[in-house]
């Protein structure tokens, strides 16, 4: 899915209330503090970068990678019905993870996220934009076949990364295994 939103990405996984929810590479936790007032009942917010992370209430915070608290979640058992990944998944998709992420998920659980669906400019494209009244600018472009990201956001340092292009092609491959595929463009 490709989309900015969080509203978004949480309409998809609906329903949220009482649900069990993990906000994957969850940043400052916009889509964890949006699940819990939605009613979910359990909610992680998992950042491997601590000063991403912020004391949000009602909420439990890993600080570690993705790929570590899924592991560890395997092997404790700890399970979820919906697993959201917002403007993270070019970190971190890949087959073993796609694996980890299936198996953390309950039998009818859905994993949410978002990505770019076209491969980005060479040209920096620049995007600036307001969520619950924080401003965010991002400053996005390819160079060979890496992404270069920045992220302005009101009250945070800079954040800048680059991570390669996941093609649509690439993604089907890496989930059909264990997930029915739905793509959203927006």
């Amino acid at each position: 899915h490709a989309s900015h939103s969080g509203e978004e990405l949480l309409e998809l996984a609906n329903p949220i209330k009482n649900m069990r929810v993990l906000d994957l590479c969850g940043g400052d936790g916009e889509l964890a503090t949006k699940a819990k007032r939605l009613g979910a009942n359990t909610v992680w917010l998992v950042d491997q970068e601590s000063e991403m992370l912020q004391n949000k209430p009602n909420i439990k915070a890993s600080v570690q990678t993705a790929q570590s608290f899924l592991r560890e979640c395997w092997g404790n058992g700890r399970m979820f019905d919906r697993v959201l990944c917002k403007q993270a998944a070019n970190y971190i998709l890949d087959k073993n993870t796609a694996k980890l992420i299936h198996g953390v998920l309950l039998e009818d659980g859905i994993f949410v996220f978002n990505t770019f669906h076209n491969n980005p400019d060479k040209k920096p494209m620049i995007k600036d934009y307001e969520i619950e009244g924080v401003s965010y600018l991002e400053i996005s472009w390819l160079i060979g076949d890496m992404v270069h990201h920045i992220q302005i956001r009101e009250g945070m340092p800079c954040h800048i990364t680059e991570f390669r292009w996941l093609s649509p092609e690439y993604l089907s491959e890496i989930l059909e295994s264990y997930f029915k595929i739905s793509i959203k463009k927006g």
